[in-house]
Parts: C-alpha cells; structure tokens; sequence
C-alpha cells in the first residue's frame, strides 16, 4: 500500500479486503533474505507433506525455523508495528514453510475462521512477479465468514463446472509484487496464482491474534491440530526457540502453552504409518500385491 498510509489505515484496509501489500517494506533486507533461503532450501530437511499430511516433496516445513537469522523475521523491526496494528500485542507466531513453486496455485482459502478468531499469512516472495508470471491473486472481501458473498466466492474453485471459464477468469485483484515487498492476507481469503513459471521463489509465516475467550483458545489449539506438522511433536523449530529473544517470546509463549497435544497426534500418525507398513507387508507376503 501506500507509504504515507497510517497503521489505523492500513488495518481500516485490511479489515474490509482481506490483504494487505507492503511495498519496499523489507528492500534493505532482501539480499540477506535471499541468501538465507537459497541455504535453508538447501540444507533443509524436506517434510515430504504439506501441513495437512498429504504428500509434497517440494515444500520445507517449518521453513523459517531453519535459519537463525530468518527466525529475526518473527519480530523484525519493519514488520512488527505493522503485524500488532492488525493483531494487537503479542501476536502469536505459528508456523512458516517455503518452497519453489511451480505453475499454477488454483483458487483455495487457508482457513475457515469466523470472526472471533483472525489468522493471517505474511508471504514474502523473492522474485519479481505480474499478474501474467504467477503473482498472488485474492478476491476481495472473500474472508468475511459467514457472509453470504465470501461464501459465494469459494465458487471459484469450481469456475469451469459453474461458470464454464477458467480459474484464471475470475474476477480478483493481482498483486504484483517486486523482491523486498511483503503481502500480507487473512487466512480466509481466497487466493491463487496463474501462468508463473517453474520457479517461484517464495516463503510465508503464518501468524494469529493472542488468544483470550475460551472459545479462542479453542481455535488456537484447533489450528495447531491441522496445520502444524504432528511428527514435529512442537510448533516452533530448535533454531527459532535457542535464539528467542524476550521480546519474540512474547510471539511463541502461547502457542507453546497450547502446544501439547502435539505429542498425542505424532503418536497417532506414528501407529497409522506403522500399521499400514504391516498391512502391507502382510499383503506381500500372502501373494495378494
């Protein structure tokens, strides 16, 4: 956005759209970020599955937490005024993951967070991108569960069956966005990305608003359960907590209060992956595959 807009603005902006771009905000930084990436990718252990579990051989999950000096992002100076103008005080930090992507990102939201509760993703992309070369597309005011109209958005995930044009059709905004710009966008929202090329450098960090009623706490213990990796057995990686500074701590105590059931889900993933070994093997061993 603008740079003369004021933090009231800027969350007047968010609030009603569902996105935010920060232009120029991390400029001075990118060369740093940049290179930090290149050795998280790769050094890093690929998670082989996306948050939900399902296979991904391309993403690095937590991506952020690999790097010490990436970690510094949590409460970066350039972005923490900006994120507590949205989230309010000590925020809470929950996950991060990075990648390449490749082609396209058809139309999804991240969540389906009604409106006592606000998650949102800051992404951070390190290569210049258009509407034509694969930047983010959102449909404004899509994240306003339960309304009728942000209902009626996640339609355009099934454009060609409803509609007969292509995802790539649908009415959005294109965020185009050069290295050093940073988006930012309620997990609600619905977004994609169309025509990019096969190499799309990018990374994000997925952020809440501090829990306080019981129902939002609920929320936040739910989000953990399915976005959070379970046979990490915690939310935030060893570089992320051996260099916490008092002030990120402010970002990670909750979550880590809130964190262990954690150890009871990995122990579930844990017994299915081993049983369906067994099964398989028992399959084997009968002539049956």
């Amino acid at each position: 956005m603008a740079p003369t807009q004021t933090i009231d603005q800027q969350r007047a902006f968010f609030e009603q759209y569902g996105f935010l771009t920060l232009r120029g905000v991390l400029a001075r930084d990118i060369q740093w970020i940049t290179e930090e990436f290149e050795q998280a990718w790769l050094h890093g252990e690929r998670s082989g599955f996306t948050e939900q579990g399902e296979p991904n051989a391309s993403a690095l999950v937590p991506f952020i937490d690999a790097r010490e000096r990436l970690c510094t992002l949590v409460d970066h100076p350039s972005l923490e005024g900006i994120l507590e103008g949205l989230l309010g005080p000590g925020y809470n930090y929950l996950s991060s993951d990075g990648r390449p992507y490749s082609g396209d990102t058809t139309w999804h939201p991240d969540g389906q967070w009604e409106r006592r509760s606000l998650y949102l993703k800051v992404a951070i992309y390190l290569d210049p991108l258009t509407r034509e070369t694969g930047a983010l597309r959102v449909i404004p005011g899509s994240h306003l569960l339960p309304d009728s109209y942000a209902q009626g958005a996640r339609s355009a995930a099934s454009s060609e069956q409803l509609y007969g044009i292509p995802q790539s059709q649908i009415p959005c905004v294109a965020l185009d966005s050069q290295p050093g710009d940073v988006v930012i966008f309620n997990h609600n929202t619905m977004h994609g990305a169309f025509g990019g090329g096969n190499r799309r450098r990018m990374f994000t960090m997925n952020l809440g608003r501090r829990a306080e009623s019981p129902q939002q706490i609920e929320d936040l213990e739910s989000y953990i359960a399915y976005h959070v990796p379970t046979w990490a057995g915690r939310v935030h990686g060893p570089a992320m907590l051996r260099t916490a500074t008092p002030n990120r701590m402010r970002h990670l105590e909750q979550v880590i209060a809130h964190e262990g059931h954690l150890a009871g889900l990995r122990a579930q993933v844990v017994e299915k992956a081993r049983a369906a070994r067994e099964a398989q093997q028992g399959a084997v061993l009968s002539g049956s595959i």
